[in-house]
């Protein structure tokens, strides 16, 4: 849920949201859902000015309706990780409008699935790769060995380093807006390209915990403030997955729970808490096996087998089966 704020509508000013928020009108969820007339009566706008706003918020943030045959289109449109193994086990690979999240352990080889699914998608000639890296370890000679490893023409190859967009965060703010200004570019392109021309957009986000955790060592920021942020941070994803068919795809880290007088395995939970764990709607758990094997499980995912997994290789020269 988006945190309501001025900018959300022209009608709307500081002193208003913060009258709203004082009454509990915090996010655009709790502003659409709340009756027009105590609306009226908070901020101080007639009912046909909060009429509109509602519609404006319906309208920029709801729900994008699609009919059997774009959902058909959308179907057959499957991008390939191109790990022939990874592949099977997600059914084809990834589908557009799909947020999966990536987790494991650190070293675990998350990063370099990151690189190798990016290298495959920025290498057709409709990817376009959008990394925001928040570790600021993106390497591009990394990332061009793993074309190479794959024989590539030099021209795919610099095609691709072309078609992938860098973007270093430092902080969950600088992540929402950058991921903003992609919103505002996919909607400049959108008005200008035709159907056919239309790019498949992969979004990767390396990695969240490596922003929020700082965000919460932080004693002055409050727990609730964190929250919003990851709320506002869902709903761009969602809006990117839903409205310009994106495969965004967060990396995370894991928590073990160890309970008293336990001694050997651990209850394993995503990081970021509950707020977060129900937002991507397919997670996988990557886990070392032994040297370079890595084991790929499915931890969440209403179409595919829970727990069904696939064995694969990680190094140097990316993921391969």
């Amino acid at each position: 849920m988006i945190k309501l704020n001025a900018d959300v509508h022209p009608s709307l000013s500081e002193t208003m949201t913060e009258n709203l928020r004082r009454r509990n009108v915090v996010t655009m969820v709790d502003f659409v859902s709340t009756d027009p007339i105590k609306l009226t009566n908070i901020i101080g706008l007639s009912h046909t000015d909060v009429l509109q706003v509602k519609q404006h918020i319906l309208k920029k943030f709801g729900g994008i309706k699609k009919n059997a045959t774009q959902l058909l289109a959308i179907e057959r449109d499957v991008i390939s990780t191109s790990i022939t193994c990874l592949d099977e086990l997600l059914r084809g690979g990834l589908y557009p409008g799909q947020l999966c999240e990536l987790c494991g352990p650190s070293a675990s080889g998350k990063t370099q699935l990151c690189f190798t699914i990016a290298a495959n998608v920025a290498s057709r000639s409709d990817g376009i790769v959008w990394y925001f890296d928040t570790k600021r370890d993106f390497c591009r000679m990394r990332y061009e060995g793993i074309m190479r490893a794959r024989n590539f023409e030099q021209k795919i190859i610099d095609d691709a380093l072309r078609s992938t967009k860098i973007y270093q965060a430092h902080s969950s703010n600088e992540l929402i807006q950058g991921l903003r200004q992609l919103v505002t570019l996919c909607e400049q392109e959108q008005n200008e390209a035709s159907l056919k021309e239309r790019k498949v957009l992969l979004v990767i986000i390396d990695s969240l915990p490596a922003i929020i955790f700082k965000v919460t060592r932080n004693a002055q920021q409050s727990d609730n403030e964190t929250t919003y942020e990851l709320e506002d941070l869902a709903e761009i994803c969602r809006f990117l997955t839903m409205k310009y068919q994106a495969v965004v795809i967060t990396v995370n880290l894991i928590t073990r729970w160890i309970s008293p007088g336990q001694t050997d395995s651990a209850d394993i939970t995503p990081a970021l808490g509950k707020c977060w764990a129900r937002i991507p709607t397919t997670r996988l758990l990557i886990t070392r096996l032994y040297g370079e094997i890595r084991k790929i499980n499915v931890w969440k995912d209403l179409r595919l087998i829970e727990n069904s997994s696939c064995t694969v290789i990680i190094n140097d020269i990316g993921v391969t089966s």
